[in-house]
């Protein structure tokens, strides 16, 4: 829809408009745009992994570019994971407007944007401290996490109040200071709430959710059997973990070293925002751990899910800072594979495996529980909560979709269930509830800089070499005359075996040549008639002769 005719479209409407930019249909990309006519604000504004059928990408990030047409009076981050503000330096770009978020979520959004050389204005959100945002008043409400300092919002706008749960879980065993505020959370539901807008992520598990200190059997058990290093790779935002990991290190004698970059940074963040207790005494440098006694040191190491570049990745094939690893080391992965990722994960493993090490991994030990709340926990929040709308968030559709499921056993009848996906337009007031647009979101591919998008042409045509190979005719023709100045030559790459490799493309230099002498007088003066030409032979030479598809790129050189 063309700027002036959305404009217009806002103006007139006095419903509250909701779209997802990211996030409903996928694991990441999380990010929410809150408008209300030309006024809005994001709920943030998070990155995703890439599958292997992106190659080349180094992460993903939403288009923002629907930011350029709003009066944006805010972004407001409900915690410090990638998945929630990893792309925060794009919206930014896009739209300059203040940032608001925890002190801790704050400082590791602020390593973040300055990583890509974005600057942005940050305001601390504090439970119980409202801000205003143009026609929105924003409350944080204080959840527990797998990252410190999580927040909910309780959105007040002009038609009602939004609570957006961001991502939680009711886990008791933290102190009382950490854990999911029900009883704010319970007071907005007595008060009236407009809609509950809710993490699905785990709507699919039934069983009890599990707390933080559910994983510490599992790695007292890891200390007391290893004799070398222990190596524990964790998300490196999953500050309570590493905490009580490190703690378990210092209690069996052991120092702690942190290795890869994010890892670092979000360690000295949260140690500058007092959400990490590790004593520097028992820490050692990452320069150090090559010729540090193994049977003395703990590692902490990025990369949980295989990322080509990380840390873990580089450990698995015997290459990271001259560390050798042996039979007496063991490797702790202590993390949810993300969907997509499962063959990375595998591959670090086996990396492990090959240089003797223990692996051990959340299908072998409680070394792992989630960050999210299961079953159970969605329908307290939806008890306490009693809203009138209810939007399911953040998961693949089949989570959205169960996730409405069990709204509608608390009472939210069918016309009162936004289920919507990234792009569609959800417009909402007292009365009614509406889907009034379908998606149009889009997405940044991003290359290992990490400020180049990638075209979705380029990643589509990087995916059809890796199927098809590639097949490069080089055909040198005399500029006077137009005609071979000698026999063409053909490279061929991941489309033939070595043995058959030589006569095919001697035979395909035959029919290349044939092709180009055979030429229309409109192809003699035109190279690109005469390149489509030889692409359309070639293919069904190499369809016939070998069964192969290989793309063609044909070369003309003129001398």
């Amino acid at each position: 829809m063309p700027a002036t005719a959305e404009r217009a479209t806002a103006n007139t409407d006095r419903r509250l408009r909701i779209t997802p930019l990211g996030g409903l249909g996928e694991f990441g990309l999380n990010s929410l745009l809150v408008e209300w006519q030309e006024q809005a604000i994001l709920v943030d504004a998070g990155a995703m992994v890439p599958s292997p059928d992106t190659p080349g990408v180094d992460s993903i990030a939403p288009d923002f570019r629907a930011l350029r047409q709003r009066r944006l009076h805010g972004i407001f981050l409900t915690h410090g994971h990638d998945d929630h503000i990893g792309a925060l330096a794009f919206a930014l770009r896009e739209q300059q407007a203040p940032v608001f978020g925890s002190p801790l979520t704050l400082g590791l959004a602020q390593r973040r944007l300055r990583d890509r050389g974005v600057s942005g204005e940050m305001r601390a959100l504090l439970p119980g401290q409202p801000v205003e945002a143009g026609p929105f008043r924003v409350y944080g409400i204080r959840v527990a996490h797998s990252v410190s300092d999580s927040l909910a919002l309780a959105i007040e706008t002009p038609v009602g109040t939004l609570i957006h749960s961001g991502d939680f879980k009711l886990d008791s065993t933290v102190a009382p200071e950490q854990q999911t505020d029900l009883e704010t959370l319970a007071q907005w539901g007595e008060r009236g709430v407009l809609a509950l807008l809710s993490d699905s992520t785990n709507v699919e598990r039934c069983q009890a959710a599990r707390g933080e200190d559910d994983v510490i059997p599992a790695f007292e058990d890891v200390f007391a059997r290893a004799r070398g290093r222990v190596l524990v790779s964790c998300f490196s935002t999953a500050l309570p973990r590493i905490e009580r990991v490190a703690r378990l290190a210092q209690r069996a004698g052991r120092q702690v070293c942190f290795l890869g970059r994010r890892m670092l940074d979000n360690v000295d963040v949260a140690l500058e925002h007092g959400q990490l207790d590790i004593r520097p005494e028992y820490r050692i440098a990452a320069s150090q751990a090559a010729g540090y006694p193994a049977d003395k040191l703990t590692l902490f190491v990025s990369g949980s899910q295989g990322e080509p570049g990380s840390a873990l990745s580089g450990l698995a094939r015997g290459d990271h800072r001259g560390l050798t690893l042996g039979a007496e080391d063991t490797l702790v992965l202590s993390a949810r594979v993300i969907p997509g990722c499962e063959r990375s994960v595998s591959r670090v493993m086996g990396g492990f495996f090959r240089q003797g090490c223990t692996v051990v991994h959340p299908g072998s030990a409680l070394v792992h529980v989630s960050g999210h709340g299961h079953r159970d926990d969605l329908a307290e929040l939806l008890r306490l909560v009693k809203p009138r709308y209810f939007v399911p968030l953040h998961g693949e559709y089949r989570m959205l979709a169960q996730h409405a499921r069990l709204a509608a056993e608390f009472g939210v009848s069918a016309d009162r269930l936004g289920l919507i996906e990234d792009g569609d337009v959800l417009a909402l007031d007292e009365t009614s509830l509406e889907k009034i647009a379908a998606g149009q979101s889009g997405r940044l591919l991003l290359d290992p800089s990490g400020d180049s998008p990638v075209e979705a042409c380029v990643v589509r045509e990087r995916r059809e070499l890796g199927i098809r190979g590639l097949v490069v005719p080089i055909m040198v023709i005399d500029k006077d005359t137009r005609r071979l100045h000698t026999t063409p030559r053909l490279i061929g790459r991941g489309v033939f075996d070595s043995a058959g490799a030589r006569d095919m493309l001697e035979e395909a230099s035959g029919v290349a040549a044939a092709c180009f002498e055979d030429r229309r007088p409109t192809e003699l003066e035109d190279n690109a008639l005469a390149e489509e030409r030889l692409r359309g032979e070639l293919r069904r030479f190499f369809r016939k002769r070998a069964g192969r598809r290989p793309l063609i790129s044909p070369v003309i050189v003129e001398i």
